[in-house]
């Protein structure tokens, strides 16, 4: 079969029938259809579906129903009565430059003595560190406010606390076992804490504090904290949802001298903001202050009231981000090309020196996005001859946990699921690399192996300019409320070009419709100009402005080509796979079919169903088995149980293969160490919860997936370190350790996802050929 372009990602399509239920409430909601679908999916509802598209500032939360909050607020009331010289210890990223102006500008608003400080990305580090600690207090701070950190901060709060200094601790971030000994610590998500959300950013939980001094809402503030909010990619929902939304408001009409110059330079000041602008557009460009200097001045950029002084900061900030694109762009070319000679490792490592430390994280996500895989990008010192930097990773594969056994080998380490900050002598590489793709093996990580997203079917003739300002009701876009990716049915390709100086952007003629894709080799090009009635993609709807004319525009963000349509011009083949992501009893209407089922209670689910001539067979159930066509509706939990109905598939002229799936279990991941951690303490720490009633407000508090939380409970109790007394859960004490791994629960789902990297995710055709030659 001639070589496909192939999904970067696994198309989980939703095409979900409406309801009479439903078209009783779309009418009384006045929603599109569409728009209604999307919130249904999301599991709103109806009242929920008021709330999320009419966010109001009287549905945030009193601030003082977080940790510490009256203690914190107390002390820096003091500190300011007093006089006392209060440092804001900040972060260097776009969180910590908003937080540490939230904060800065509130207790100067108080009158306060108050200092910011912002570490060095190269000197200081992140979070709290010793040695600067040192120096503030030796300058004469008498109070330390973090912001956007400080909750792992341990050693130096300590050593500040030690000197007679207190330390409010402001974060947001995930909280260790061995917490820091600080005056106060306000963080959403402290085990035991009665607040409702805790999703906020650092500049959330810094404008929460500054609610609490004021003792009004810092109105603004809201341009900031909906910076901050943005750009660390934290939920846009519940309070965060209702901060971004008037907060954009409050940014489309700003009177800082320092976004107004910003915009201007980046020249998008004739444009609305939204967060798209702050993500592709402001973010990356304060970032850079603190990627390729230090970010202090990008604190004196967001609170300057000086013109002047605006557009020269401003003006640097632009000059530093054209930089580090540069940079960027440099060390991407070096390590794509390094790549070539790796073809066959399942996680990316790349290193060389010269390469800038501060931009390693973006080389590495762009890395990803490129081929797929998870990968290490680090920059060697020459003097030292350590190797420092940045690793991004995918769905499918735990990057700590890959690393956290085998900290032997590294000099430095930290992270979590889909992220790391690394350092490894140079002499170590090899041995670091080989056992990444030990542990990626471990992982049941593939070259087959996606990440599942979630899209929406959608007919050609319904991409408008009219559904997208439809659509433009569930902004504010972002995390956990993306904007809506659809797949694209019922349309025929009517040009195919490449534009642009490289000729590396696809544009598309799609049923009178305009569609465009950036970053497209030339094979693709072909490939599609040669197969265009096997060409599917999935994008996002877009206004598109040439010559005062607005037209609507497709921005593909993932295609493929169909491999029944190719098969067409082939062989035909014994074996289609034809994947599912939903059942409808139509999709059993067709006479004198064979279904087979591995899902026992699916198989009872359809079988009423079927009509006449048709008939219903369990894997393992081989009476009667026999007719031209089969149709394998679902998928095995174990992959044995497909070796006993493979012998039996010979007595078909055709297999379709629908691998329908319930839920997934690669979506829902695998717990890593520190989940199980959190949740014990959690349960330890609270006498009891009624865990049926309380389980979204639970993965809320701890900020983790319902289904990764069910199933943490599950292996919980069937070990014993959870007990259950009139549907109240409570922890049990003493437990014995026990390999969590090992349970019944934990290999069922291990199991489920081996399975599905086999039948859900991998490309189609190579499935296909696989199951052919084990039948032949």
């Amino acid at each position: 079969m001639k070589k496909m372009i192939d999904s970067k990602k696994q198309w989980n399509i939703i095409d979900e029938k409406l309801t009479s239920s439903d078209q009783a409430q779309l009418q009384e909601l006045e929603l599109n259809p569409v728009v209604y679908r999307i919130l249904k999916n999301k599991g709103y509802t109806s009242d929920e579906i008021q709330a999320f598209l009419n966010p109001s500032p009287k549905n945030l939360y009193d601030p003082y129903l977080m940790h510490d909050m009256q203690k914190g607020v107390e002390r820096i009331q003091q500190a300011v009565i007093e006089g006392q010289k209060i440092v804001i210890y900040g972060d260097y990223d776009v969180d910590g430059i908003t937080s540490t102006s939230i904060m800065y500008e509130s207790l100067e608003q108080l009158g306060a003595n108050v200092i910011y400080y912002i570490p060095d990305r190269f000197k200081d580090g992140y979070g709290p560190n010793k040695e600067a600690y040192q120096r503030l207090i030796e300058d004469g701070a008498q109070l330390i406010v973090t912001v956007d950190n400080g909750i792992a901060g341990k050693e130096a709060i300590e050593f500040a606390q030690k000197q007679g200094v207190d330390v409010v601790v402001t974060d947001h971030h995930e909280i260790p076992n061995d917490l820091p000994d600080a005056y106060a610590i306000i963080h959403p998500r402290f085990a035991g804490s009665e607040y409702p959300f805790g999703g906020l950013s650092g500049a959330g939980v810094a404008f929460k504090v500054a609610a609490a001094l004021l003792e009004e809402l810092p109105e603004d503030a809201l341009d900031l904290v909906a910076l901050g909010t943005v750009a660390d990619i934290v939920p846009l929902k519940d309070e965060n949802r209702i901060l971004v939304k008037y907060g954009l408001q409050v940014l489309n009409q700003t009177i800082r001298p320092g976004i107004i110059s910003l915009l201007e330079k980046s020249g998008i000041a004739e444009k609305k903001v939204t967060t798209d602008t702050i993500g592709y557009s402001i973010a990356p460009r304060l970032n850079a202050l603190g990627r390729i200097e230090n970010a202090n001045e990008g604190v004196e950029l967001l609170t300057t009231l000086d013109d002047q002084r605006a557009d020269q900061l401003a003006e640097k900030t632009v000059k530093l981000n054209a930089k580090r694109q540069d940079i960027v762009n440099d060390i991407y070319e070096q390590a794509l090309a390094m790549l070539d000679s790796k073809q066959d490792d399942l996680v990316n490592v790349v290193a060389a020196k010269g390469w800038h430390e501060g931009v390693l994280g973006i080389v590495a996500s762009r890395l990803v996005d490129q081929t797929g895989k998870p990968t290490i990008v680090l920059g060697i010192d020459s003097k030292t001859n350590i190797a420092k930097g940045s690793g991004r990773s995918i769905e499918a594969f735990h990057m700590f946990n890959a690393l956290d056994g085998h900290r032997d080998i590294l000099e430095k380490f930290g992270g979590h699921h889909m992220a790391c900050g690394l350092s490894v002598d140079v002499n170590k590489l090899p041995q670091l690399n080989a056992v990444l793709n030990l542990e990626a093996k471990k992982q049941n990580l593939t070259e087959k192996s996606k990440e599942i997203q979630d899209v929406y079917e959608l007919s050609i003739k319904d991409a408008t300019l009219e559904m997208y300002e439809e659509l433009n009701a569930l902004e504010p876009f972002g995390e956990e409320n993306p904007r809506p990716t659809f797949y694209f049915k019922d349309f025929q390709l009517e040009s195919v070009n490449l534009i642009g100086k490289k000729q590396e952007t696809l544009k598309l003629k799609v049923s009178g419709v305009d569609a465009i894709k950036f970053n497209v080799a030339e094979d693709e090009y072909t490939e599609i100009k040669d197969n265009t009635t096997a060409f599917q993609f999935i994008g996002n709807l877009a206004a598109n402005t040439w010559k005062n004319q607005t037209n609507i525009q497709i921005q593909i963000s993932d295609m493929k080509l169909n491999s029944s349509e190719l098969q067409k011009v082939n062989e035909p083949n014994k074996v289609v796979v034809a994947r599912k992501t939903q059942l409808k009893t139509g999709d059993f209407l067709a006479a004198n079919q064979t279904y087979i089922f591995f899902n026992e209670k699916l198989y009872q689910n359809v079988r009423p169903h079927l009509v006449h001539g048709s008939r219903a067979f369990l894997y393992n159930d081989f009476s009667n088995l026999a007719g031209k066509e089969a149709v394998i509706v679902d998928f095995p939990l174990k992959l044995k149980d497909f070796e006993i109905l493979v012998p039996q598939l010979k007595k078909f002229d055709k297999i379709t293969f629908w691998c329908f799936s319930v839920k997934s279990a690669a979506k829902i991941g695998l717990p890593s160490r520190n989940d199980y951690a959190k949740v014990y303490r959690f349960f330890k720490s609270v006498k009891g919860v009624d865990f049926k009633k309380d389980v979204n407000k639970l993965a809320n508090t701890l900020q983790m997936k319902k289904d990764l939380l069910v199933l943490i409970m599950q292996v919980f109790f069937e070990v014993g370190f959870v007990k259950i007394d009139n549907g109240v859960v409570s922890g049990v004490d003493n437990v014995a350790p026990q390999n969590l791994e090992q349970s019944e629960v934990y290999q069922k789902h291990l199991q489920k996802i081996k399975s599905e990297q086999v039948f859900l995710t991998s490309n189609p055709a190579k499935l296909e050929q696989w199951i052919n030659e084990l039948i032949k």
